[in-house]
């Protein structure tokens, strides 16, 4: 396996895996916080966000430098219109960071400015939750579908 192709199967690897962690996330947790009392989905959330794992942010960088590492590796050793896909992927898996990065953390940063204890907090909690997750399904679905393009470009 030459390392266009091993890079591109680990960035798919790692892309289906962050999405998955975005999906459970939006098809559990937020469901689960969206039934509870906003005053308790808002506690919850804010513990949440403070307790982020290093595996986590492992495969949420990890993702993203190895679809980097395979984008590059396509640039400088071109395949036509493999490495076209394959960048499509790549670009892909990327922008689940930036959707993050852009999306995610300041809502979270606002969130965690939110008390519990006022109803007009709760009530900006149920707005930040539903565009969250809404977010959140964009995220996911970027880094599912970057991981499926790479791997119809790796059964070629």
């Amino acid at each position: 396996m030459d390392i266009q192709n091993a890079l591109a199967a680990a960035a798919a690897l790692l892309g289906a895996a962050i999405g998955g962690v975005y999906f459970g996330f939006s098809l559990l947790v937020m469901p689960g916080l969206s039934r509870s009392p906003d005053d308790a989905a808002l506690r919850v959330m804010q513990q949440i966000n403070r307790s982020v794992r290093p595996v986590f942010l492992l495969l949420f960088v990890g993702s993203t430098a190895v679809a980097v590492a395979s984008a590059i590796a396509e640039l400088v050793a071109w395949q036509g219109a493999v490495s076209a896909w394959r960048l499509v992927g790549d670009v892909l898996i990327v922008a689940h960071f930036f959707v993050t990065a852009g999306f995610h953390i300041p809502r979270n940063t606002a969130v965690e400015r939110l008390s519990p204890d006022d109803a007009a907090a709760r009530r900006t909690w149920q707005a930040t939750a539903r565009e969250w997750t809404i977010g959140n399904h964009v995220r996911g679905w970027c880094a599912f579908l970057g991981a499926a393009v790479l791997i119809v470009t790796l059964l070629l």
